[in-house]
């Protein structure tokens, strides 16, 4: 019989979604959320995961972050917290640790709750237990077509009856779907030249960076800033397609540990290849026990965009987040929001890819190809 292996998982608990977005939803509506209420959320976040709260009309309060380590600032979270704040957003960024005692000791205090963003932290130890609702995106960390989870570890509160219905697949996640079929007909065992002359009849959507890295370029118009896409819209608490539990039903229970291990290792190599490099800052160079990173975060204090432009053309990089309008317009009052949106340069290790074969000749060549774009 077909079971779900995953180790965060506890049917009790857990309900699964479309997107990590549908599972914010569903928390916010058990939190018993309504229009105007205030929440706190961290400036430095992607414009997609303000979408549930807009689709709400909460109204986002937002705290400052460490740039260098990611953890949100407890200080100011406290000092903007009131007598009208109704819920604290925190988001353990890349796999990387809050400093959760502190976090929690805050709200509890307050008797606010809290929402454990694990978006991109499926794989570090314990993560999705520190919040009173835990949220995770299974499609960014799993190879799927869509997935999200929402786990609640609060029994006060408890999320709205789910649709049973759901697709085969949704028409939204078809780019995801041809992915799959392109992996099942062997493409990413083609030879990287075949596959590079592909990817130029088919090139990829130019993403533009949070921040350009030279002040005097100002900031990327982008027409999808805020936007909220028919991927949410069209249901908020759309639940995850058959074809998605299907895949996730079929991960074997060993998967977890042996991805861990790889994402781990290939991490301390590549950390331990750029920490010398000039003019660059690896983010978190040693890994705390437990700790699994979704990606490398480094810092590119010179031509981040120019790098990252050259890089994306053949390698899993990213320079995230795509931030908020309304963040980009306070970054006086965010001074890691710029830090990070002009300089920060990420090395996706996705858990599917660092277990084949071929994934260290590649970060082989990652590892050179970056190191001479540093040098030029």
């Amino acid at each position: 019989m077909r079971k779900i292996s995953l180790p965060v998982y506890e049917a009790s608990r857990c309900r699964l979604y479309a997107l990590g977005r549908n599972a914010m939803y569903a928390a916010c509506k058990a939190f018993g959320l309504k229009e105007g209420d205030e929440i706190l959320t961290p400036a430095f976040d992607c414009d997609g995961s303000l979408q549930p709260f807009r689709a709400l009309g909460l109204k986002p309060r937002f705290y400052r972050s460490d740039p260098y380590t990611f953890e949100a600032d407890t200080g100011d979270m406290e000092a903007k917290m009131g007598s009208s704040t109704r819920m604290v957003h925190v988001i353990n960024h890349f796999g990387m640790p809050q400093p959760w005692d502190r976090i929690k000791g805050i709200c509890e205090g307050a008797k606010i709750p809290v929402m454990e963003d694990c978006a991109y932290s499926l794989f570090s130890k314990g993560f999705g237990t520190n919040g009173d609702a835990a949220i995770f995106s299974l499609r960014k960390n799993l190879p799927m077509v869509d997935g999200g989870m929402l786990r609640m570890n609060n029994e006060n509160y408890k999320p709205g009856l789910q649709s049973k219905h759901a697709p085969f697949f949704y028409r939204t996640e078809s780019a995801n779907v041809l992915t799959l079929v392109k992996s099942a007909m062997g493409y990413y065992k083609a030879p990287e030249g075949l596959r590079r002359m592909l990817r130029k009849a088919n090139p990829a959507v130019e993403p533009p960076p949070p921040l350009y890295s030279e002040k005097e370029k100002g900031c990327p118009e982008w027409p999808l800033r805020d936007h909220i896409g028919e991927e949410f819209s069209c249901d908020h608490e759309r639940p995850i397609s058959k074809l998605a539990r299907f895949q996730l039903e079929g991960i074997p229970e060993g998967y977890y540990k042996k991805a861990a291990e790889m994402k781990r290792r290939y991490y301390s190599e590549l950390a331990g290849k750029f920490a010398g490099l000039n003019g660059i800052r690896v983010l978190w160079p040693e890994l705390p026990e437990g700790i699994v990173p979704f990606c490398l975060s480094v810092l590119v204090y010179q031509g981040r965009d120019r790098i990252f432009a050259e890089l994306r053309k053949k390698y899993d990089v990213m320079a995230w987040p795509t931030l908020s309008q309304e963040v980009i317009d306070r970054l006086g009052e965010f001074p890691e929001v710029e830090i990070l949106g002009r300089k920060v340069l990420q090395f996706n290790l996705p858990a599917d890819k660092v277990m084949r074969r071929d994934y260290p000749s590649y970060t082989g060549r990652l590892a050179h190809e970056f190191t001479a774009l540093t040098e030029r």
